[in-house]
């Protein structure tokens, strides 16, 4: 009865639009009252709201928030297509690819998959437009390959995970490159299969038409010196944030002067309200979880799942099911902070590596990225063009998925794909 009403809760809060994070904090604080009583569930309420906070490796995600809105602020996306450009113009649907390559690069600069679409698509969406590609694919890659910006590091959502799971960071941070590398390169064999089978390829789009500038490979730098310097053991992965921070104000404001005060202020003014988004839904997460517990949630789901006696196979089956059906109506940070601490259990039972297993569910997550109801990135590609209907974009969005579920087939079936660096981290 005490779970009925914990979680009833929850879900009428989140009909009534009541923001996730405090959904989760009262309806948690609800099943503690409920268990313990009145007294000793408000009591250890803020003893628990600090312990979720209390940990050297959660100041890392404001510090790559900061980092990413600075090189946003700095105007660092124009050089990255440009570069991408020069590099991969020369293919079939080569601004398509310049434009998938760009995503993966700033990708590894931002590590949020919206400021990518926001930044990318701001830049390489006219240009598509103005070169005659199709509004459809030309939206739909952007959407789906800003969604790489969860996976290539550093991405906050292996920080949580990391938090939630007590794997190590850096681990989960090399666990991800070849997964996003992978499906980089299968977005952009898409692109070219597109286009070679239109048989027109829009005019323009030669390398020789970007002219490469010294200045354009200090965005660049950034990516060797943060994920070098933590896979070298210069710093951890908090310090490497604190570093890049440094770096990205050396490169824009110091080396490009693209930085002006206002956009410092702009930049620091957005990552502390996403860095307060985020922070909120952790500490409600964890109240909402340590309550499942003190219920016996996980460990009679683990009981249960015991009793059916499945295969791993059939587990890994049923819980990527379970993620995109998570990832319609639940963003990524709160399908980690709520599901992974009732799997957790099940997964060490069946003895699954928990950094294979991260890979797995951020690729979901990057799924239900572009899957309505939710879909962050559909939305911010119509806000970037207004004239583009949500139907339009999720159409073109919708072959770069299928490309996306293979590179998850891929990783599953093979694992060394997501563990071949990451088990070279100390």
């Amino acid at each position: 009865m005490t779970l009925a009403i914990t979680v009833g809760v929850l879900f009428a809060l989140l009909l009534l639009r009541i923001p996730i994070a405090l959904s989760l904090m009262l309806s948690g604080v609800t099943g503690y009252v409920l268990a313990a009583g009145v007294h000793a569930g408000l009591l250890t309420l803020p003893q628990m709201m600090y312990s979720a906070l209390d940990s050297f490796v959660i100041a890392a995600i404001p510090l790559y928030l900061l980092m990413g809105q600075i090189m946003l602020k700095g105007e660092i996306g124009r050089d990255l297509f440009d570069i991408a450009q020069w590099a991969v113009g020369w293919l079939p649907g080569g601004l398509l690819v310049a434009s998938i390559t760009a995503c993966a690069i700033f990708a590894a600069i931002s590590g949020s998959s919206t400021a990518t679409v926001a930044t990318i698509g701001g830049v390489a969406l006219p240009e598509l437009l103005r070169r005659g590609h199709d509004r459809k694919p030309s939206a739909g890659s952007i959407a789906v390959a800003g969604s790489l910006g969860i996976l290539i590091p550093p991405s906050t959502q292996f920080i949580l995970y990391a938090l939630v799971t007590s794997t190590s960071v850096g681990k989960l941070f090399a666990a991800g490159i070849l997964p996003g590398l992978l499906l980089a390169v299968l977005f952009s064999l898409w692109a070219v299969i597109a286009d070679l089978t239109r048989g027109v390829r829009p005019q323009g789009e030669a390398r020789e038409a970007v002219r490469l500038r010294p200045g354009m490979i200090w965005g660049v730098l950034i990516i060797p010196l943060v994920l070098g310097g933590i896979y070298a053991g210069w710093f951890t992965p908090t310090e490497a944030a604190a570093v890049g921070v440094l770096y990205a104000l050396f490169a824009t404001a110091g080396v490009k002067r693209s930085l002006t005060w206002r956009s410092l202020y702009e930049a620091l003014r957005d990552a502390v309200v996403s860095s307060g988004m985020i922070l909120m839904l952790v500490t409600g997460a964890d109240v909402f979880s340590r309550a499942l517990s003190l219920l016996q949630v996980p460990q009679n789901i683990a009981a249960w799942m015991d009793t059916l006696d499945l295969s791993l196979w059939q587990f890994m089956i049923a819980v990527n099911l379970l993620y995109i059906v998570v990832g319609m109506f639940m963003d990524s940070s709160a399908a980690i902070l709520v599901t992974v601490p009732i799997l957790l259990p099940l997964l060490t039972a069946l003895h699954i590596d928990l950094v294979w297993f991260g890979v797995i569910l951020i690729i979901n997550m990057e799924i239900g990225a572009v899957t309505p109801p939710v879909g962050m990135n559909l939305f911010v590609i119509q806000a970037l063009r207004p004239d583009f209907g949500i139907g339009e974009i999720l159409l073109g969005a919708l072959p770069y998925v299928v490309m996306a579920a293979i590179g998850l087939a891929l990783v599953i079936v093979f694992p060394q794909i997501a563990l071949l660096l990451a088990n070279r981290v100390g």
